[in-house]
């Protein structure tokens, strides 16, 4: 008999099977938006992005529509008249059209409402951050160029160098504009008043009205 000080060691006792329990899975980042902070006012909230997104694409729409009336009609004479160099020419006045179309539509209206029409819709203000007073000129100018800039100037690109030989140019442009977009909207999340970048350099905050 092995005295229990020495010899060959205990083999230690076989385990269930049954019983084994995998290590708890590793936790992995997960994209968290900021908790939104108070209103700045008794029945004002600071806007959430889902809400915002809706109004925008209200007023892409109705952008939309006007401009593809208006844009057919010039482009059906510029071709008729100039025949496929009237068309590119065209294509040209359609992208410069876009942005002051939109440049005019959005500015006038935050001066003047407060607010875009898809915005009016929803309830929403975008307004002077510091006092909720109506954007002066050069705030909403500001406003727009950061936010919708980058992308009117990805679709000028396109209709002007559509059918072209470095139409990859326009795409490129239009890429980049994508990845802008996707930044403005992540920096406003991460903001507990929902400020993104756009925002911060304007001055502004987006506002619901509560019922």
């Amino acid at each position: 008999m092995t005295e229990p000080t020495g010899g060959a060691p205990t083999p230690p006792p076989p385990q269930d099977p049954g019983s084994w329990q995998a290590p708890p899975p590793t936790p992995q980042p997960q994209f968290q938006q900021a908790p939104v902070a108070a209103g700045p006012a008794p029945g004002v909230a600071y806007s959430d992005l889902v809400t915002r997104i809706i109004a925008y694409i209200i007023d892409a729409v109705l952008l939309s529509i006007v401009f593809w009336v208006v844009g057919i009609a010039i482009l059906g004479g510029l071709l008729l008249t100039g025949g496929v160099a009237g068309a590119i020419i065209g294509f040209l006045v359609l992208g410069v059209l876009y942005l002051v179309g939109s440049a005019i539509y959005f500015i006038y209206t935050w001066t003047t409402m407060r607010a875009s029409p898809g915005q009016k819709v929803l309830n929403l203000e975008t307004v002077n951050a510091a006092d909720g007073a109506t954007l002066t000129r050069d705030q909403a100018i500001r406003r727009w160029a950061f936010l919708f800039g980058p992308s009117a100037l990805g679709t000028v690109a396109n209709f002007a160098l559509g059918g072209t030989s470095i139409a990859i140019l326009g795409t490129l442009v239009s890429l980049a504009a994508l990845i802008y977009t996707i930044y403005l909207l992540y920096s406003a999340s991460q903001s507990p008043k929902r400020q993104g970048f756009h925002d911060v350099q304007a001055g502004t905050v987006v506002i619901k009205r509560m019922a």
